[in-house]
C-alpha cells in the first residue's frame, strides 16, 4: 500500500512538471517586444507657401454703379421713342423726343436775327474806319451781335430740352410713356442703370474698425449663382458707427462685364483682411507638448527630426507656421506615434508629397 502511495506521488509530480513546461515555460509573454531598428511607415505632407488672410463674413446688397430716373424737362407731346426695354444705350444717345415745332421755329428766327446783326456790324466797322460813324455807334452794334448770340444759345437750349438723352451709358429699364403722350417737367420716361461695375454695400461690427481700409479684397456669392465667386475691392469705409447696431458701413466695387449681377441682389460677403504670404502644413502634422508645438521633419535620408514650431492662424484643416520650418520641408502627418528624433522612416506617399 505504501508503495502505491509513493508511485502516485511520483506521477503527480511528473504531471505538475509537464503542466508547468506546457503552460508556464512556453506561454506567450505580456512584456513589450523591443522594436530594435524597425523602420516605421509614415505619410508626409510638404510645407507650402500660400497667401492667407483673416476672413469676416457679412450680408450685402448690390447697387448700380450709376443709376438715374430719366424724366422730361419741359411740357409737350412725345414725338418719338428711340429705345426698347432693356436696351443698352451710349452717353448722349437720344432716348425720346418731345415735339419741338415752335422751338425750332423760334431758333430759326434767332439765327436769322444773328446773321443780320453780324452783317450790320460789318458795315458799321467799315464806316467807323472811315470815320463816318461814331465809336459809340460801333459799340452799340457789337452789343447787338452779342445779344443775338445769347438769344440763339437760349433758343438752342429750349430746343435741346425737347430731346431726352442718356446722361451716361447703361441699360434702359421699362419705358413709362408712349408716343403721343402729354408730358410735363418731372414725368418719368424710364430708368437708366450703369451696371458695368456694381457697388456692394454691407456692414461690419465696429470691433474690426481698426483693420478696415480701402483696398481690401472681398469675395461674394449670390444665391442666383452659387457656383461662382465674384471678387472685388473695398472703396470706402463710412466715417460713422451706427449707434444702434454698432456696425460700420462698407462699400465695395465688383466688376460686372457679363452683366450677370443686378441691382438689389443679396450677396454673402467674405471680407479678407491682413493678407500675407505664409507657410502652412496640415493640422494633423502638429504635435502639442505642454505649451509648445512640434512637427516631425523627414530629411532626404529618411531620418526624422522633432522640430519645435511657432504657429499662427488655422484655416480649413491647415495651420500657419510662423517659424521653425521652411517651405518644401516634409512633415509627418500620419504615423507619429512613439517616434523619436533620429528614427528611420519609410515614406509611403513620397511621389504625391513631391508633386
Amino acid at each position: 500500500m505504501r508503495t502505491k502511495v509513493i508511485i502516485a506521488a511520483i506521477l503527480v509530480g511528473i504531471a505538475g512538471v509537464g503542466a508547468w513546461m506546457y503552460f508556464g515555460g512556453n506561454a506567450p509573454s505580456n512584456k513589450p517586444v523591443a522594436r530594435g531598428n524597425t523602420v516605421r511607415s509614415v505619410v508626409v505632407a510638404t510645407a507650402q507657401r500660400k497667401e492667407l488672410g483673416d476672413h469676416i463674413e457679412a450680408i450685402g446688397t448690390l447697387y448700380a454703379n450709376e443709376s438715374v430716373t430719366v424724366t422730361a424737362k419741359t411740357q409737350g407731346i412725345i414725338r418719338s421713342i428711340a429705345f426698347e426695354d432693356g436696351q443698352t444705350v451710349r452717353k448722349g444717345e437720344e432716348i425720346a423726343a418731345i415735339d419741338a415745332g415752335a422751338e425750332d421755329a423760334a431758333l430759326n428766327v434767332e439765327l436769322a436775327n444773328l446773321e443780320q446783326q453780324k452783317k450790320e456790324l460789318g458795315r458799321t466797322e467799315e464806316l467807323a474806319n472811315s470815320q463816318h460813324v461814331s465809336k459809340s455807334k460801333l459799340d452799340e452794334q457789337v452789343a447787338a451781335v452779342k445779344k443775338a448770340e445769347a438769344n440763339v444759345a437760349a433758343a438752342r437750349v429750349r430746343t435741346g430740352d425737347r430731346r431726352i438723352v442718356a446722361p451716361f451709358g447703361g441699360i434702359v429699364g421699362t419705358r413709362r410713356i408712349s408716343v403721343g403722350a402729354l408730358v410735363s417737367p418731372g414725368t418719368v420716361v424710364a430708368t437708366l442703370d450703369d451696371i458695368s461695375s456694381v457697388k456692394l454695400d454691407f456692414a461690419i461690427p465696429e470691433t474690426f474698425m481698426a483693420s478696415l481700409k480701402p483696398g481690401l479684397d472681398i469675395e461674394a456669392i449670390a444665391s442666383a449663382y452659387r457656383d461662382q465667386t465674384f471678387k472685388g475691392k473695398v472703396v470706402s469705409v463710412d466715417n460713422r458707427i451706427d449707434p444702434v447696431t454698432r456696425s460700420v458701413n462698407i462699400r465695395a466695387v465688383l466688376e460686372n462685364a457679363d452683366l450677370r449681377l443686378r441691382p438689389g441682389m443679396l450677396m454673402v460677403v467674405d471680407l479678407i483682411k491682413d493678407k500675407r504670404n505664409a507657410i502652412i502644413v496640415p493640422e494633423a502634422a502638429l504635435q502639442p507638448e505642454a505649451n509648445s508645438q512640434f512637427v516631425f521633419v523627414v530629411s532626404p535620408e529618411s531620418t526624422v527630426t522633432k522640430t519645435q514650431v511657432t504657429i499662427g492662424r488655422r484655416s480649413m484643416g491647415f495651420i500657419e507656421i510662423l517659424s521653425g520650418i521652411k517651405e518644401g520641408d516634409l512633415v509627418i502627418q500620419e504615423g507619429t506615434q512613439d517616434l523619436r528624433s533620429g528614427a528611420k522612416v519609410k515614406v509611403l506617399n513620397a511621389a504625391d508629397a513631391k508633386a
